[in-house]
């Protein structure tokens, strides 16, 4: 379920980041292609100047006094209108006078300073001369249409004022008779942020109406996980018992005769592959029939838990106790040699004859044990050890007895 989890967590995570991306990525095309749109616009405008001009215009304007009112009067009326059909905030020619300074030829004006009176005037002062302007009458680049020469546009980067924000371009033009002058064209796309606002916004309220939308799904996602994974968890505990069910004997819990002939194998196979022995040991019970006539079959099936609870305690977790059948047991004994091996089944011999919980029945038990051999068959180990049992039987019970 955790992995199930994680993995549901690193998808949403992945689409959480690519949606992200995404929207970084969209912000800015939408926000390069109103600029290319703006850009373009602004060039359409610049190139369009020129026509609404004389077209010796610019080889006269030399002087204060050379170009007349009347003509002034028209070129600001012709580019305003121009100004207002293009949707641009403001249209204007620049030259250079003959101390180098900078001139406004040219301009539009808006509506109030018609009225007023305070539209700019043919060869004002152009202000705020900046590296951009200085440029392009020192490098006017090349590429050029006719009739004019039009050199390559320049743009001066978004900038904001009080008025607004604005993009402008600055376009290198020859007359033709060679002079050189620059149209400037100013923008005002303060609606470029609206739109990029706008367009955050509604990828925020995407983002959101994702995770409202994803949230019902994680829900029922993650109760399925759950709903599954005690499914699972249940069934896993079923096939544990089960499998515990196939090796354990009911009664005293210890493995049963399947296991023990199981593990038997794979202790010899052992052996043959590395040469470790084992010592095997077969204990029976004496007189355990008369407990379950004198007692009780209820008293017997007690008898034979307590001897597996002193047979589990008695050994390590890395041995294999059993039932072999009936009141007979077996303990398989990994990695020891003979002489450890009945030492254990003394201890247990004792234990069992010494224990308080069975004193009364004066239960004691006979224990054959033998060591495992390469040469020597499994088959002919078992039934060498079960002849020492036998042996302890008939040579007055209660011992230990190993294989001669």
């Amino acid at each position: 379920m955790k992995r199930e989890t994680l993995k549901m967590i690193a998808a949403i995570g992945f689409t959480l980041i690519v949606l992200t991306a995404y929207s970084v990525w969209s912000y800015y095309y939408e926000r390069n292609r109103l600029i290319a749109q703006i850009d373009k616009q602004l060039y359409s405008a610049a190139v369009a100047v020129p026509f609404v001009l004389e077209s010796d215009f610019h080889d006269r304007a030399v002087s204060e006094t050379s170009i007349s009112s009347e003509e002034d009067n028209q070129n600001i009326k012709n580019l305003t209108k121009l100004n207002d059909q293009l949707g641009t905030k403001f249209l204007y020619t620049v030259i250079l006078d003959q101390d180098g300074g900078y001139r406004l030829s040219s301009s539009s004006a808006l509506a109030s300073e018609i009225e007023n009176h305070e539209e700019v005037r043919y060869f004002s002062v152009y202000p705020d001369v900046g590296n951009i302007l200085e440029e392009s009458f020192k490098n006017p680049s090349i590429n050029f249409i006719k009739p004019n020469k039009i050199y390559k546009p320049i743009f001066i980067p978004v900038f904001e004022d009080q008025w607004g924000v604005y993009r402008t371009i600055f376009l290198p033009i020859r007359s033709l008779g060679g002079r050189l002058y620059v149209v400037g064209v100013d923008m005002d796309i303060t609606y470029v942020n609206a739109v990029l606002r706008q367009n955050t916004i509604q990828t925020l309220l995407s983002f959101l109406l994702f995770l409202i939308a994803v949230i019902p799904i994680i829900i029922s996602y993650v109760s399925m996980l759950k709903r599954k994974h005690e499914e699972y968890q249940e069934v896993h505990k079923l096939y544990v018992d089960q499998s515990k069910r196939s090796i354990t004997d009911p009664l005293t819990q210890l493995y049963n005769r399947y296991k023990l002939d199981n593990e038997l194998t794979r202790q010899y196979n052992i052996l043959k592959k590395t040469g470790n022995t084992f010592v095997l040991l077969l204990l029976d019970l004496d007189f355990f029939k008369k407990i379950n006539d004198q007692y009780g079959h209820d008293v017997g099936d007690l008898v034979l838990r307590i001897i597996a609870e002193i047979l589990q305690t008695s050994c390590r977790a890395t041995d294999t106790v059993g039932r072999w059948g009936g009141e007979e047991f077996m303990i398989i004994y990994s990695n020891i040699d003979l002489n450890s091996g009945k030492l254990l089944a003394e201890k247990i011999r004792l234990s069992i004859k010494e224990s308080k919980e069975l004193k009364k029945y004066h239960l004691t038990i006979s224990i054959g044990v033998g060591i495992s051999k390469p040469d020597v068959s499994l088959s002919q180990l078992i039934k060498d050890v079960d002849g020492a049992l036998y042996q302890a039987k008939n040579t007055g019970r209660d011992r230990v007895v190993p294989v001669s």
